[in-house]
Order: structure tokens, then sequence, then C-alpha cells
């Protein structure tokens, strides 16, 4: 045993310094994926007319619990709506093997689409991920990183949220139940938070801002937020019902 551990030990020694390992990765499971019954009601209300909010947090509910099949397939229909965060959680998955087969490869083709803003969070995971990754899976992760944005880039994405938001514009007809007199309040979130409900942001003015009903103001809230939490929110408006919870 002894003769054993030395040849080992010499064998260690003649290899140089070992390489010191990347920072450990976040896990799969996020905080902001326990969500309880009423608050979870509160978001759908909210998030109704905007499928990669909506989806996204569908997704989340679904990794609290447990039942990764389900919260893959609604991150990956939050990602057809340019929704980062969602991109984001899908390489973790891959990157953990949570409900799937771990495949670092394609955890850093979802990571690479993620970090396609270059909000800083998003690139730092890209790049710890991209020194772990082994010669033969950075060829893979490039391969598989074409077919990813060809679907889900923002080229192509992000028109699809577009209709989404023009359409619910164009429903409004002012409210049904008569003139709204009250004050909805929500929250921002903190910089680099997908959770509007985080206890660390601020009020904003409306829970349906006029920039939530502009794609373009819309885009540039969310790019705010995930680079440094700043918003500047509009007047209300009134939106109608979106997709039914799946």
């Amino acid at each position: 045993m002894e003769l054993l551990t030395s040849v080992v030990l010499a064998a260690a020694l003649a290899a140089g310094p070992a390489t010191p390992p990347p920072e450990p990765l976040k896990p799969a499971v996020a905080p902001t994926d326990s969500i309880g019954e009423t608050d979870l009601d509160e978001r759908i209300r909210f998030m109704a007319n905007f499928p990669n909010e909506l989806y996204r947090l569908y997704g989340s509910e679904s990794a609290g619990k447990g039942q990764w099949g389900d919260a893959l397939r609604n991150f990956t229909k939050a990602a057809q709506y340019a929704d980062k965060y969602s991109q984001h959680r899908i390489s973790l998955m891959y990157w953990h093997g949570a409900g799937v087969a771990r495949d670092p490869a394609v955890a850093y083709a979802w990571a690479d689409l993620a970090a396609e803003r270059a909000y800083p969070s998003f690139l730092v995971l890209r790049e710890k991920m991209w020194l772990a990754l082994t010669p033969s899976e950075k060829e893979r992760a490039l391969s598989v990183g074409e077919e990813l944005y060809a679907k889900y880039g923002d080229k192509v994405a992000k028109p699809r949220l577009a209709a989404a938001i023009l359409r619910q514009k164009s429903q409004i007809t002012g409210t049904r139940t008569g003139q709204i007199t009250s004050k909805v309040q929500v929250r921002s979130p903190s910089s680099g938070s997908p959770d509007l409900w985080d206890k660390s942001g601020y009020e904003m003015n409306s829970m349906y801002a006029s920039w939530r009903l502009d794609p373009e103001r819309y885009w540039a809230v969310e790019d705010a937020i995930w680079k440094d939490g700043s918003v500047d929110v509009g007047p209300a408006s009134k939106t109608g019902n979106g997709p039914a919870r799946p």
C-alpha cells in the first residue's frame, strides 16, 4: 500500500501543479422557485399577456417542486419568446443533469444563447462552463449553438414576443368593470433578478405601465434590470386575458 501511494504521489508531482478548477456553478434550483399559491395566482394574472414571463413562472414553479420535465418544457416555451433567464435555467439543467441527461456541451450552448445580450452574470457563467469543457465538447457545443440560435436567438425570438405584446395592445378597449380609481403597485427586481416580487426592489408606478406595451421599451427595461437594476416606468393602462396555464 505504501509503495502504491508513493508511486501515485510521484506521478502527481511529475505532472506539475494541477490547474485550479473553475468556481462551482450555481445549482439548478433558484431561491425564487419557492412560490406560495396566493403569490402564484397574483403573478399569473400579472404576467398573463406575456408568454415569456408566464412560462418562465411556470418553469420556476415546477423546478421548485422538483418536477424537472415540466420545468424544462415551460422554460423552453419561454425561451421561444427571447426570455434569457429561461435559457439560462435550461443551461443549468443540462449542466447538472436535472431532469435530463447531463450534457455539458448542450449546457454551454444554452448558456451562450442566454449571454447573447451580454448580461454580466450570464457572461460569467458561460465562461466558467467553457473552461470546464473538453476539446470535443467545445466543438459539439458550437455546433449545437448554431441550431439553438436559429430557433431561439433574439433575431427570431424577439419578433414572437413583439407580436404577442402588440396583439394585446390592439385588444385594449378600456376597463371591463368601470373606472379604476385605486393604484396598483408592484416591485421592480434588484440588479440581475428575474423576479418582479423581489423584496429588495422598489415600487413601480403600475402593474401595467406603458413600457410593457411597447416592445422596444420593454426590452430596454429588461436590459437595464439585468445590467444595473435601473428602470423607468410610465402611466397605467389596461390589458386583456392571456394564455391559459398549462
